[in-house]
């Protein structure tokens, strides 16, 4: 029935199925007509879906005893029946979106209820006390009931174990519950102080207070949570003091003290030995980290966004002398006042990420660890010198294990690099104004002589076609020869330390190279082998390709991500065939122009081809995308 256009009720559509079990309506929202009431549901009903229910309440008539789960989302219901109702079998209840809910009924004879999700339910005003007393409940969800303003007891819900209020924003009380709670969604709520009662909570593994505005403080008894493995602070920003931690938190992985207003941190927090992940962003009065900050051994994720430059300096003028850290991947200083990152950020030897971001004063970058994968600094307007970064692309292609190492860095609305730009993945979207195209060529040169490959213009819109094929300028074969050397070098290594690579590269314009033997108009290209490929050792070792596809983005596109894929069919006479595929993403920060997408893909076709096919197919896949011209290179040693 979900798949009419439109379904018209009558008031007794249902009064003949009295057997009647299972009743679904799913995406009917608008599509079901009732003219009038619905004088009955079948009694026997066992499960009951009607999303987008039309009316305020079910049929007076109707009894449902044997009903075990309740399935109204995005209803119009404002109440589901009056008095009480013999719902002992009932075991969840569903009413999320139905913004017109009111209240709910006596819920005491659903003794065997586990479920109610009523999120999204903005004028429910109250909860029946009846709650309280459901021993098999264990999940209760009333996020975004804006219109409620206090709780039932769940102390007695003993099986109680995920409460979410995320976004009540008019409730001001911390709710009652019992030690077998492990989550505790509080996020968005007037709570103004947590209970020092808290610490009976045993069990509770994540506890959320995201933008409680008006919390002030934590209670001493914080460190007594054991079990706790996130704690979300982020946005409480009256909050002035973190308690000491008194007691070693083996569990806390994640702690995040985003935009509160905290002055120091604890001087124990080293007692977090276990902590991965730590937000510090837009902590603008927090004026210096604690000696014993840096013996945070475990943590791999820092994030200082927006802090001062005090706190930053802080954090690496230590680091020279002090043995912590150790683990830390990722650094994000996004948004920070530093001229110039200190050089001992190199001593960061497991480091893999360094985020950037819009620091707008910053001019020069330092040696960074050899081990850094992606570095991000779009948007940082003042930034001349990159030179140091060199040294990253002497780090192999390919690791001992056996992956692949892919070198990212972006450096989008940079526009003071000029002819310092050096780069492997260079991201420049959203760039209209660059001056510098003379700097092409020396990138180029660069790109050619580095060990990690895969370079990416995208909207550098002066760098049209005259640039890309001046004589002043490098042909772009040379840096795909090199490429392509590499990873041949890579897939005739022995297959159990290697893996197939895949690497996409794009530029401005509207024609496949020159240098490609096979081009045609479209998105597929038909390849006849020779008879004589069997002596032919570009065609039996033939270990991977490029392709090149010249597109025009069509005006449905929205600058957002997509998927490029690259598929390989082979025919032979008798009709058997072999079919490889690769996909990779690719994203841009808005629509472009024509652009060329050369794709080298690491398909192993030789062994395929030792069978006698006779045809190989090539097909280029893009969504939102119109394809003008496309193109092929085999390449062999």
């Amino acid at each position: 029935m979900s798949k009419l256009e439109k379904l018209e009720l009558e008031p007794i559509a249902f009064m003949k199925m009295r057997k009647l079990r299972i009743l679904k309506f799913y995406n009917s929202c608008g599509r079901t007509l009732l003219f009038k009431e619905l004088l009955s549901l079948p009694d026997e009903l066992r499960y009951l879906c009607w999303e987008g229910y039309p009316l305020k309440t079910l049929p007076s008539t109707f009894h449902p005893r044997y009903l075990v789960e309740l399935d109204m989302s995005s209803s119009n219901l404002e109440q589901l029946w009056e008095g009480k109702q013999n719902l002992v079998n009932l075991k969840v209840i569903n009413l999320n979106n139905s913004k017109n809910l009111v209240r709910l009924p006596d819920l005491s004879t659903a003794t065997n209820l586990e479920k109610i999700n009523l999120c999204w339910c903005f004028n429910l005003r109250e909860l029946p006390s009846s709650l309280q007393h459901l021993q098999k409940l264990t999940l209760l969800d009333f996020s975004y009931c804006e219109s409620i303003r206090s709780l039932p007891s769940f102390y007695k819900a003993t099986s109680l174990t995920k409460l979410h209020l995320s976004g009540c924003s008019k409730l001001f009380s911390f709710p009652e519950v019992s030690s077998n709670v492990t989550e505790l969604w509080l996020g968005g709520t007037k709570i103004e102080e947590v209970p020092s009662s808290i610490e009976c909570l045993s069990n509770l593994r994540l506890l959320d207070l995201w933008g409680c505005r008006r919390l002030k403080s934590l209670p001493t008894s914080i460190h007594k949570l054991k079990s706790l493995e996130k704690f979300n602070l982020g946005d409480c920003s009256s909050l002035e003091t973190f308690p000491e931690i008194l007691d070693i938190m083996e569990r806390l992985r994640d702690l995040d003290l985003s935009g509160t207003v905290l002055k120091e941190l604890p001087f124990s927090i080293d007692n977090l030995i276990g902590l991965k992940i730590l937000r510090l962003n837009n902590c603008e009065n927090l004026v210096c980290l604690p000696d014993n900050f840096y013996k945070l051994k475990s943590l791999l994720h820092l994030s200082l966004c927006g802090s001062s430059n005090q706190v930053v300096k802080n954090l690496f003028t230590a680091i020279g002398h002090l043995p912590g850290l150790s683990s830390l991947k990722k650094l994000d200083l996004s948004e920070s006042n530093l001229e110039n990152l200190p050089a001992t950020i190199k001593q960061f030897h497991l480091l893999e990420e360094l985020i950037l971001r819009k620091c707008k004063r910053l001019k020069s970058l330092p040696e960074l660890p050899p081990s850094l994968v992606y570095l991000d600094a779009h948007d940082c307007t003042s930034l001349e010198d990159v030179s140091s970064i060199k040294k990253l692309f002497e780090q192999e292609l390919f690791c001992e294990d056996g992956s692949n190492r892919f070198l990212q860095l972006k450096f989008s609305n940079c526009f003071k690099l000029g002819e310092k730009v050096v780069g492997n993945d260079i991201d420049a979207y959203d760039s209209t104004s660059v001056q510098e195209v003379s700097s092409f060529k020396n990138l180029l040169k660069q790109v050619v002589f580095s060990k990690s490959l895969g370079w990416l213009f995208t909207n550098y819109f002066q760098l049209d076609q005259k640039a890309v094929r001046s004589p002043e300028t490098p042909k772009l074969e040379m840096p795909f020869e090199h490429m392509v050397t590499a990873l041949t070098d890579h897939h005739q290594a022995s297959p159990k330390s290697k893996k197939r690579a895949c690497i996409i590269t794009c530029v401005p314009g509207s024609g496949i190279p020159e240098w490609f033997d096979f081009k045609s108009l479209g998105s597929s290209i038909n390849i006849q082998l020779p008879s004589e490929r069997w002596s032919n050792n570009s065609w039996i070792n033939f270990p991977c390709f490029v392709a090149s596809v010249a597109v025009s983005f069509l005006d449905s596109y929205e600058g957002k991500g997509f998927r490029i894929t690259s598929e390989c069919h082979l025919k032979s006479c008798n009709g058997d065939n072999h079919d490889l595929s690769c996909s990779c993403s690719f994203s841009f920060g808005s629509r472009l122009r024509d652009h060329v997408f050369l794709v080298y893909d690491g398909f192993v076709l030789g062994s395929s081809l030792k069978v006698r096919h006779q045809t190989i197919v090539f097909t280029m896949w893009l969504p939102f995308i119109s394809t003008l011209m496309s193109g092929i290179r085999p390449n062999a040693r």
